[in-house]
C-alpha cells in the first residue's frame, strides 16, 4: 500500500471514530452510567478501528471538543475513558505498541480532565467571595455593572474562539475536518446569552457531527450522507428526534418551506433520512403542525442533487448496505412513509429511478427494489388512500417494474438464463421482461438462450412461445430478437449452429466421407427448427467460412432437411447447403452412394436399350435381305453372284442408316473448319490493306470539336 493511500485510510478511519466517540458520550441518556468492558458493543467497534489504524489522538481530540459541555466531558473523563483503557489492556487483537501507545494517551486525557476538575471547583469559590464583596458595595451603578458582565462575555467569547482555534489546528493534524460552531454569544442582554448557552449544553450544543465520504450511510445518529453540522435549533431536534423541540419551533415558525441547509435540504429531506420509525413520528408531527400550502411545498421540494424528499427515503432503503430479509414486512417504516407522501401530493413519478441509477445499483439491490415497489403497490391498494392516487400509483409502479428488469448492460433476464433459473425466466417475463434487450456484446435473451446445453435450450424457447400464445410477450417482440444480430453480427440461430459446429472438438468434413446414415434429431435441430417455425429467416442457416464445415453442421443441416416442423423453405435452403457440402468435400451418406450406383447402372441398361430399340428395325431388314437372297440362290432362283451382291449391299445399307448421325456430325464438322478457314483468309487481307485505303468516318467541326458521323 502507498503512502498516500495509508494516509487517507487513517483519515477515514479517524474521522469514523471521533464520530462514534461523540455519539457514545453526547448521547441523551445512557442505559448504564459506566460502559461495561466486554459487554457494551461500541468499546468492540474502537477497538477495530485502532486496529484498522486509527489514531490514539482522536480521544484528544474528543477532550477539547467536550470543554464547552461540562457534563459530557466529566462523563469522558470519569466514565467511559477508564473502561475503554481497561478494555484495550485486556484485548489479545491490538499489538503491544499500539496498546502502549493508546493507554498513554487515555491516562494523559483521565489527568487533564482530573485538573479540569479542580480548577473549575477554584474559579466557582473564588467567583462566589467575589459576588459577595461586589453585593456590599452600593456605590457601583447598574450601567457599570452591565459593562462588566459585557467585559466578561468578551473574554469568555475570546477563550471560545481561542479553544475553537487549537481545534482547528489538531483537526488538520488528524486529518479531521469540520465546521467550527459559532459560539453563540452576542453583545445584547448577559441572561438571555446565558440562557441560549445552557439551552445548547443541554441540546448537545458544540457537538459537530462529522461524515467521511467513505460512508455511503451514517443511520448512528440517524442523519444519513450528509456532511453538514446541524447548528440550528430545528435541525438538532431533527436529528435527535426531538418532537416536543421540533413542534414548538413549527409553530413559532412563519415561513416553514425556506429553512434550508447548505445541501439545499428541506426538513422533509432531513426526515426521510432518518432512521426506522423517527422519521414517520416527525411525518407525523410536521402534518399535524403546518398548513397544506407550506406542506405541499416541501413535498414538491428538490435538493442540490435534484431529488425530492420521497426519492430520498426511497433511495437510502434500497442502498441500505444489509437488508435483514428480502421479504418486506406490511409494516415496514419507509412504506408508511412513502404512502403519506402519496397521500399529501408527492408524486408517484419519482418513484422510478434514472437509467444511469440504475447501472449503478448492485443486481440484489435491483432484486429489492423491485419487490419494495411491489409491496409499495400493495400497500396502497390497500389504503384509504383517494382513488385516483392508487390508481396512478399502482399504474406508475407497472410501469417502472420491467425498467429494473431491463436495464441496458446488465439485464437480470439474462442472469436468469445463464444461472439456469427457469423459475426466475418465467417471473421475469411475467413482469414484463424484455426479451429483445441487448447486453453490452448486443446479445438479446435468445442469444444466451442458443448457447445453453441439451434440452434446455428448447425447454427456455418452448416457455417464451407459451408466454407469446397467451399474449405475455408480443409477436413483434419476438419477432424483433429472433432476427437481430450480436456484435458478431450474429443472429440467435447462428450462434446455436456455430455452438453446436464446434461442439467436441472441431472435426471437419473429409474427401470421400461416407457418414453414417441414421438420421437423428439433436436439440440443436429442435431448436433451429422452432426459430424457422416462428419467422426466423432461412438464411440464417448458413455459415460463412470453412472453419464451420465440420461433420455437426453437416449433420445438423440433414436432420433439418428431414425434420417434420421445419417449415418447407428452410427444408429447401438446408437441403441447398447440404448438397453444397457434397459437392465440395465429395461426401455422402451409404443411401446416397447406393443411389448414385443405382443411377449409373441405370443409365447403362438404358442406354443398351435405346441402342436395341433404334438399331431394331434396320438390323431386321438387313437379316431379312441376307435370308431371301441365300435361299434364292441355294435353291436356283438367282445366280450366286447376285445373291453375293445383294447381301453386300443390304450390309453396306444397314452400316449406313446406323452411322448416319455420326457422317451428319463429321459433315457439319467439315464444314464448321471450311466457313473457319475462309473467315481466315479474309481476316489476313483484311488486316494488308494499307491505312490510307481505310475510309475516314470523322470530321472536325469548326470549333475544332471531333464529331463522330
Amino acid at each position: 500500500m502507498t503512502e498516500k493511500n495509508s494516509t487517507s485510510n487513517e483519515l477515514v478511519y479517524n474521522s469514523k471514530l471521533l464520530n462514534i466517540i461523540m455519539e457514545k458520550v453526547t448521547k441523551g441518556k445512557h442505559k448504564h452510567p459506566n460502559p461495561e468492558v466486554g459487554k457494551d458493543g461500541t468499546l468492540t467497534e474502537y477497538k477495530r478501528l485502532f486496529k484498522k489504524g486509527a489514531s490514539p489522538k482522536v480521544l484528544t481530540e474528543v477532550l477539547i471538543k467536550l470543554k464547552k459541555s461540562p457534563e459530557y466531558y466529566k462523563y469522558y473523563t470519569q466514565r467511559f475513558l477508564p473502561v475503554l483503557k481497561e478494555e484495550i489492556k485486556q484485548s489479545k487483537e491490538l499489538e503491544k505498541i499500539k496498546k502502549e501507545k493508546i493507554e498513554q494517551v487515555i491516562s494523559e486525557a483521565i489527568n487533564k480532565g482530573s485538573k479540569k476538575d479542580h480548577s473549575d471547583n477554584v474559579d466557582q469559590n473564588e467567583t462566589g467571595r467575589r459576588g459577595s464583596i461586589e453585593s456590599k458595595d452600593s456605590g457601583i451603578e447598574s450601567g457599570n455593572s452591565s459593562e462588566a458582565e459585557d467585559d466578561h462575555d468578551a473574554s469568555k467569547k475570546h477563550s471560545i474562539s481561542s479553544a475553537n482555534t487549537i481545534n482547528e489546528d489538531q483537526e488538520v493534524e488528524n486529518g479531521i475536518t469540520s465546521n467550527s460552531e459559532d459560539s453563540g454569544i452576542e453583545s445584547g442582554n448577559s441572561s438571555e446569552d446565558g440562557d441560549d448557552h445552557a439551552d445548547e449544553k443541554d441540546h448537545i450544543s458544540g457537538i459537530p457531527i462529522f461524515h467521511t465520504a467513505n460512508e455511503d450511510q451514517e443511520v448512528e445518529n440517524g442523519i444519513m450522507n450528509s456532511s453538514v453540522q446541524y447548528t440550528d435549533k430545528i435541525f438538532k431536534a431533527i436529528k435527535n428526534g426531538n418532537q416536543r423541540e421540533f413542534e414548538e419551533y413549527l409553530e413559532n415558525c412563519t415561513n416553514i418551506s425556506s429553512i434550508k441547509d447548505e445541501k439545499g435540504n428541506n426538513i422533509l429531506h432531513l426526515i426521510a433520512s432518518l432512521k426506522k420509525k423517527q422519521k414517520c413520528e416527525l411525518l407525523g408531527t410536521l402534518i399535524k403542525t403546518v398548513t397544506k400550502k407550506d406542506l405541499a411545498q416541501l413535498v414538491d421540494s428538490k435538493d442540490q442533487e435534484r431529488k425530492t424528499p420521497l426519492q430520498v427515503v426511497l433511495i437510502n432503503k434500497i442502498t441500505k448496505e444489509k437488508h435483514e430479509s428480502h421479504t418486506i414486512r406490511s409494516n415496514d417504516n419507509t412504506l408508511k412513509f412513502l404512502t403519506k407522501l402519496l397521500e399529501h401530493g408527492a408524486s408517484s413519478d419519482n418513484l422510478g429511478l434514472s437509467t444511469e441509477k440504475l447501472q449503478d445499483l448492485k443486481e440484489e439491490q435491483k432484486t429489492y427494489y423491485r419487490n419494495f415497489l411491489e409491496k409499495l403497490a400493495e400497500s396502497v391498494k390497500k389504503s384509504e388512500l383517494e382513488p385516483e392516487i392508487k390508481t396512478n400509483t399502482e399504474a406508475k409502479i407497472k410501469e417502472i417494474i420491467p425498467r429494473t428488469i431491463n436495464t441496458p448492460g446488465s439485464n437480470l433476464l439474462h442472469s436468469a438464463i445463464e444461472n439456469n433459473d427457469k423459475k426466475l425466466f418465467e417471473e421475469l417475463l411475467q413482469k414484463g421482461a424484455d426479451i429483445s434487450c441487448e447486453d453490452t456484446d448486443g446479445n438479446n435473451a435468445l442469444h444466451h438462450i442458443a448457447l445453453l446445453k441439451g434440452e434446455q435450450k428448447v425447454a427456455y424457447l418452448k416457455l417464451i412461445l407459451n408466454l407469446v400464445e397467451k399474449g405475455v410477450i408480443p409477436q413483434d417482440q419476438l419477432r424483433k430478437a429472433m432476427n437481430a444480430t450480436n456484435q458478431k453480427e450474429n443472429t440467435p440461430l447462428q450462434v446455436a449452429l456455430k455452438t453446436k459446429a464446434r461442439k467436441g472438438g472441431t472435426k471437419y468434413l473429409k474427401k470421400g466421407k461416407i457418414f453414417d446414415p441414421t438420421v437423428s434429431y439433436s436439440n440443436t435441430t429442435k431448436f433451429c427448427a422452432m426459430l424457422l417455425e416462428m419467422g426466423a429467416d432461412p438464411r440464417s442457416l448458413e455459415l460463412e467460412g470453412q472453419a464451420f464445415d465440420t461433420r455437426k453442421y453437416y449433420l445438423t443441416l440433414c436432420g433439418l432437411k428431414d425434420y417434420p416442423k421445419t417449415p418447407h423453405k428452410a427444408q429447401e435452403k438446408a437441403r441447398e447447403l447440404k448438397e453444397e457440402l457434397e459437392e465440395e468435400y465429395h461426401c455422402k451418406t451409404p443411401l446416397k452412394k447406393c443411389q448414385s450406383g443405382v443411377k449409373r447402372t441405370g443409365s447403362s441398361i438404358g442406354k443398351a436399350a435405346s441402342t436395341i430399340i433404334h438399331k431394331g428395325p434396320a438390323l431386321a431388314i438387313m437379316f431379312a435381305v441376307i435370308g431371301i437372297a441365300t435361299a434364292a440362290a441355294f435353291n436356283g432362283v438367282m445366280a450366286p453372284v447376285a445373291a453375293i451382291c445383294i447381301i453386300v449391299a443390304a450390309i453396306s445399307a444397314y452400316f449406313i442408316f446406323t452411322s448416319r448421325s455420326r457422317i451428319k456430325e463429321f459433315l457439319k464438322k467439315s464444314s464448321n473448319e471450311t466457313k473457319d478457314h475462309v473467315d481466315n483468309k479474309q481476316q489476313k487481307k483484311h488486316a494488308r490493306r494499307p491505312k490510307s485505303a481505310m475510309k475516314d468516318t470523322s470530321t472536325k467541326s469548326p470549333a475544332g470539336v471531333l464529331t463522330i458521323n
